[in-house]
């Protein structure tokens, strides 16, 4: 994974105690940079010298906040041993969120996660139910560019009309332009995981192996 990464995000990495989250930020932005290069049409010697940029919605820095590469829309989740990153066409929205399942949920979850009309409709103690509440609103909110400084109970999140399986969620948030008439799927997760994704109006997916992304080994 080092051999994707520039030398400031390999210094980064040094920064985490436990080695698990270590490893999660060095897979994570190895493949960020491995699918930013692939969206590019570069090769795996690439990845490493591509520029990355981040830009913060709430306080306008360059220190911290989203990742972003010249020439492809991209988001990248990690939790606590699973990765996500995905890319789309410049300017095109995009919002990824992954996460790990947990036993137990703090005593305000549903107040700052859901909105009023989903209170109801939770079912009391279905903790998976609310992670894929979160995964999805936290997606949009990624894709909107906005990250949590939208509180995500300011986002309703209801079936697509245009989709009778509900396979698809519709952001409703008039308050916030931005994240307003977003979508999300739910994408296949490890077990113990929910994942989501988000983009503006409806965008084929492909899901992509490493083996789309990392050079072909050498004949034995």
């Amino acid at each position: 994974m080092t051999a994707c990464l520039s030398p400031a995000e390999a210094q980064s990495a040094r920064r985490f105690a436990r080695p698990g989250d270590r490893l999660d930020y060095l897979a994570s932005h190895a493949l960020f940079r491995l699918l930013a290069a692939h969206r590019l049409g570069r090769g795996f010697a690439e990845a490493r010298q591509l520029e990355v940029t981040r830009w913060c919605s709430g306080c306008g820095s360059t220190g911290h906040g989203k990742p972003a590469v010249a020439g492809a829309s991209l988001s990248l989740s990690r939790s606590k041993g699973a990765v996500m990153v995905a890319a789309g066409p410049e300017g095109t929205p995009v919002g990824a969120d992954i996460e790990r399942i947990p036993d137990t949920l703090h005593s305000g979850f549903d107040q700052y996660v859901a909105s009023a009309a989903e209170r109801i409709a939770l079912a009391p103690g279905d903790i998976p139910a609310r992670l894929r509440l979160w995964v999805a609103k936290e997606a949009v909110l990624k894709a909107a560019g906005l990250g949590l400084s939208v509180p995500p109970a300011e986002v309703h999140l209801a079936c697509d009309s245009a989709n009778d399986d509900c396979s698809t969620l519709r952001a409703d948030s008039p308050a916030h332009p931005q994240v307003n008439g977003l979508g999300a799927v739910f994408l296949p997760a490890p077990p113990g995981y929910v994942a989501a994704l988000s983009s503006a109006g409806p965008t084929p997916l492909t899901r992509l192996s490493l083996t789309d992304l990392l050079p072909p080994r050498p004949a034995a």
